[in-house]
């Protein structure tokens, strides 16, 4: 998994960024991702034997909209093994 001096320094940035999300715990999702084979054979290029490890974290946030109706708020970060953000997405 995700060394926890990683994670602490991931989760100062986000609540820099993002301070809807400070203090919440993220939910930690390792991913192995592999070359598209078919993308590759498209263009007539040969397959890389790479294959890359990225963690995805969800921050879940649970809010009230303005007429009082309880909805989650989730920002979904994904990294990787070093700690280096690829990206950010968030639900509206």
């Amino acid at each position: 998994m995700l060394e926890a001096k990683i994670l602490t320094h991931i989760k100062k940035m986000i609540s820099e960024q993002f301070p809807e999300f400070k203090g919440i715990e993220p939910k930690v999702v390792k991913k192995t991702v592999t070359p598209q084979k078919s993308v590759y054979k498209k263009l007539s290029l040969g397959v890389p034997d790479k294959v890359k490890t990225v963690f995805s974290l969800r921050f879940v946030k649970k809010v009230k909209t303005v007429d009082s109706i309880a909805m989650k708020q989730i920002l979904i970060v994904t990294t990787n093994k070093s700690g280096q953000i690829i990206k950010i997405s968030q639900s509206k």
